[in-house]
């Protein structure tokens, strides 16, 4: 999360730059070994006490206020941006101990710099790369951020090919600080664009751009990238496929930044059509070389995070769907076919649409079920001690270190009080001191009470008096046994909370139009499901699922924790195709492996339509006159 540049910035170190390699905590977290450092941060391999999740703990080690705006600039940066290609930023804050920290998830993965030093990379990982990156910038100029020093150091890729941008300690945002005391010649790498400056106010994707292109250079040469204007080394004296990929990186290190390509997204779109044979030549599903010129397979951040994990028949399927329409011709019979199974299509559809654009793809629907345990309630209760054996010989459980019953996965279990083990003491009681008996309440203690009664005189007249009688409740004991314990004399204390499991679904998906939503659904199949770890950094990668897990972590409430957590993936392959048809702009989509069509009134026969409604309302008309008239 911080810069791996220079500075000549005098600086102290903070404490955690002192700090000892061995285990220590951290507010919330543990730390252990240190993995790495850089020249803003010291890296730690943490866990989260709570949810024993792992982490990364980047520890600021320099003390002058450019580095700590830096780092505090990328940890907000990071934390409010979301792409699957971006590495979130999931706490920051500050310890009195060690300074500040920024805690980002456990990726499984290297320095882009450290896999390019021992070889360059296979130009279709390349390209994966580069896509990735591609998109991540694409978003960051959308949200009105530039990087700024795009550059291998500042990658992180995995086993699985997906690679993750880092650092922001540089960008360039609305909140940016002052940078102008920064020694810009540090700053400036190889990579950097020739107009970069750290001082200017304003946004200059097209310095992304140029970034991204040397680090295609890189990736693909396993070189340096020339200096700005000078001679690039063509890539295809070594391997003439590589033609297309020189004309790319070409365009991106241009030295007038309007020369460059508008986004990434083009470039990318670039690169991957210069390299459709080497795609073609590895994949048995799909041949770029024989599409039409505008079709275009996009993959989704899905199949680029979990890939492996999707069902791969249906990921065959959809590629090879996806090859069959995008071929010459193929679309337009396909179109042709439509139109003639319903009487009031658009006859030849596939001949006069003009297809200005052609793009397939996968969109996904999530359902996430999980399960949570409640632990509620927490009291102090006491009750009667009837002499059952309890074990003081233990400290008490903490609330959810007590055993509960066990239940399979997804079982629900109405609500139930549960004594906390460990919390028992027996007490005399407070109310007869362990005597077993209390003052009579009725003869407060006398055994007898007051009463009255008439009595007849000799001359026939009465009068009352008053006589002790034995009392009826004590029986003339002058006390009862104590309703507080039972005649017990003891009390049993003890702590008890309300536990109870209960399953909720939650659902999301793919952005989708409004127009494809109930075909999209009707055809989606299912293509994984499986048990999940809610907190695997891996699931997170998905923007989709990122906000199904966000909600679902806070979703059981203060009291309650998630146990268990399956996720169901349903997959529609979608062809959609941007057309011109007299001059106006339409769009439509063939959908799921039946191909429905779906788009919008130009699909059909509006003249035919309004000549067969017209004769059924002149058959209409003849039809009430005759019965008018009979």
């Amino acid at each position: 999360m911080s810069a791996n540049a220079r500075s000549r910035t005098k600086t102290t170190s903070s404490p955690s730059a002192r700090a000892p390699g061995e285990p220590r905590e951290l507010l919330n977290y543990r730390l252990a070994e240190r993995i790495a450092q850089d020249e803003l941060a010291t890296i730690y391999r943490g866990t989260h006490l709570t949810l024993d999740r792992p982490v990364d703990v980047h520890m600021l080690r320099r003390t002058d206020w450019v580095s700590s705006s830096r780092f505090q600039l990328a940890a907000r940066l990071a934390a409010r941006l979301s792409h699957p290609n971006i590495l979130p930023v999931i706490d920051a804050g500050h310890d009195e101990r060690y300074g500040d920290y920024i805690v980002t998830p456990r990726i499984d993965g290297r320095p882009l710099d450290a896999v390019l030093a021992e070889a360059p990379l296979d130009p279709l990982l390349a390209l994966r790369v580069f896509s990735q990156l591609g998109a991540a910038l694409d978003y960051m100029h959308q949200q009105s951020v530039a990087h700024r020093d795009v550059r291998p150091e500042n990658i992180t890729l995995t086993p699985q090919g997906i690679a993750y941008l880092t650092n922001f300690s540089l960008a360039h945002a609305p909140d940016t600080p002052d940078l102008s005391s920064i020694e810009e010649a540090d700053y400036l790498t190889a990579y950097s664009a020739p107009e970069q400056s750290l001082t200017g106010g304003e946004l200059r994707p097209a310095s992304d751009l140029y970034s991204l292109g040397a680090l295609l250079y890189t990736m693909i040469s396993g070189e340096l990238p020339p200096a700005a204007g000078q001679p690039i080394k063509a890539q295809a004296d070594r391997d003439p496929t590589l033609a297309g990929a020189d004309r790319v990186i070409r365009r991106l290190l241009s030295v007038q930044p309007g020369q460059r390509f508008a986004n990434a997204e083009q470039a990318a779109t670039a690169l991957r059509q210069s390299l459709r044979r080497q795609i073609d030549a590895s994949t048995d599903d799909m041949e770029e070389s024989r599409w039409e010129t505008t079709a275009e397979w996009l993959e989704n951040p899905v199949e680029s995070v979990i890939g492996d994990l999707i069902d791969h028949e249906f990921l065959g399927k959809s590629r090879a769907r996806a090859d069959a329409l995008h071929r010459s011709g193929a679309l337009r019979r396909t179109l042709d076919r439509w139109s003639r199974q319903g009487f009031l299509r658009k006859p030849a559809l596939g001949q006069v649409v003009q297809p200005e654009q052609i793009v397939s793809y996968n969109l996904y629907a999530y359902e996430l079920r999980v399960h949570y345990e409640t632990r509620a309630k927490l009291v102090t209760r006491e009750r009667v001690y009837k002499g059952e054996p309890i074990n003081p010989q233990f400290a008490e459980l903490a609330l959810w270190e007590v055993p509960v019953p066990e239940l399979d996965g997804f079982v629900d279990a109405p609500a139930e009080v549960m004594v906390i083990a460990g919390s028992q003491k027996i007490m005399s009681c407070g109310e007869c001191n362990g005597v077993t008996q209390v003052i009579c309440k009725q003869c407060a203690g006398k055994g007898t009470v007051e009463k009255t009664r008439r009595i007849k005189e000799a001359d026939g007249s009465a009068r009352s008096e008053a006589f002790a009688a034995s009392c009826g409740v004590c029986q003339g004991y002058g006390k009862v046994a104590c309703p507080r314990c039972e005649a017990a004399g003891q009390l049993l204390q003890e702590k008890t909370f309300t536990w109870s499991r209960q399953g909720r679904a939650f659902f999301n998906e793919d952005d989708v139009a409004d127009y494809q939503k109930l075909a999209v659904q009707t055809q989606a199949q299912e293509v994984f499901r499986q048990p999940i770890d809610a907190y695997a950094p891996r699931w997170y990668q998905i923007a989709p699922l990122k906000e199904l897990l966000e909600s679902v972590i806070n979703g059981g409430g203060p009291d309650s924790r998630l146990i268990a957590a399956e996720l169901i993936i349903r997959g529609t392959p979608v062809t959609e195709i941007d057309y011109q048809l007299k001059g106006r702009q339409h769009s439509l989509a063939l959908i799921g492996a039946k191909d429905e069509v779906r788009g919008d009134l130009s699909l059909f026969d509006a003249e035919r339509a309004l000549l067969y409604g017209a004769i059924a309302l002149l058959a209409l008309a003849l039809v009430l006159v005759l019965i008018f008239f009979r």
